[in-house]
């Protein structure tokens, strides 16, 4: 029952994401709900629901497995059930924090430096979508992507490794790191469609690009979820949408 409590928690919080993510959702959806003949607010209202079904079921399961590997919202289990003595310590927050910006200003870097100069079609391209929008997908991105990706698949490889190779030499740190690379290599993954929808077809270059670029900051938000807990990769989440789609994007 206090994973439900919990995961429920997480799942109200997606929503909230989502509603303040509608602008973003209405000028990136809009093109394909029409050339399916879909009403918009159907679409958006039928992507919500989705989301936050998965973001119930796979946060379920990602905290009953993380129990017994160190993997948790150890700060949100205690505001949902009175358990454990967690509370948000400013020194991690300002590291989230200065995490997250950091790791959105390495990959605007190599986005300049390195794949501008292998994709000028960079400079031309862009999503259709106002600053705005942009900002306002903030807690989407750094609430409902950290649940799938951190708290489900993370953990999965991790609780995978332990139940593999665990039973006799216990948690070691290459189980972490292991989750960490791999659910890193899928959030690049997940934003290949984006990818796609913007520059029309994925070259090699492209790919290289999506993967490097999202990969990058994926490892900084696994190593936050696994050394200081998912509220702060949350924070670190947060920040660098805010960072990168408000004054970058």
């Amino acid at each position: 029952m206090r994973h439900l409590k919990l995961a429920g928690f997480l799942t109200i919080l997606c929503l909230v994401g989502m509603l303040a993510a509608i602008p973003y959702l209405t000028a990136v959806l809009g093109g394909t709900l029409a050339a399916v003949k879909i009403p918009l607010p159907v679409g958006i209202a039928v992507t919500i629901i989705q989301q936050l079904i998965m973001a119930f079921i796979l946060g379920w399961l990602g905290l009953i497995m993380g129990e017994k590997l160190g993997l948790d919202a150890s700060i949100f289990r205690r505001w949902m059930t009175g358990t454990g003595n967690a509370r948000f310590q400013k020194k991690d927050v300002w590291q989230a924090l200065a995490a997250g910006v950091v790791g959105i200003l390495a990959v605007i870097v190599l986005e300049t430096f390195v794949f501008l100069p292998l994709l000028p079609q960079l400079a031309s391209k862009a999503q259709p979508v106002s600053h705005l929008a942009g900002i306002l997908t903030f807690l989407q991105g750094g609430v409902f992507e950290e649940v799938l990706v951190r708290l489900f698949f993370m953990t999965l490889i991790v609780w995978i490794l332990y139940k593999l190779f665990g039973k006799t030499s216990g948690r070691k740190k290459w189980m972490y790191w292991t989750g960490i690379i791999a659910a890193a290599i899928l959030f690049g993954v997940s934003h290949l469609p984006a990818a796609q929808q913007i520059f029309g077809v994925i070259t090699p270059i492209l790919f290289i690009r999506t993967l490097v670029s999202n990969g990058l900051v994926g490892i900084i938000f696994g190593y936050l979820y696994w050394k200081k807990g998912l509220e702060y990769a949350m924070i670190a989440h947060a920040i660098g949408d805010i960072v990168l789609h408000g004054f970058l994007g």
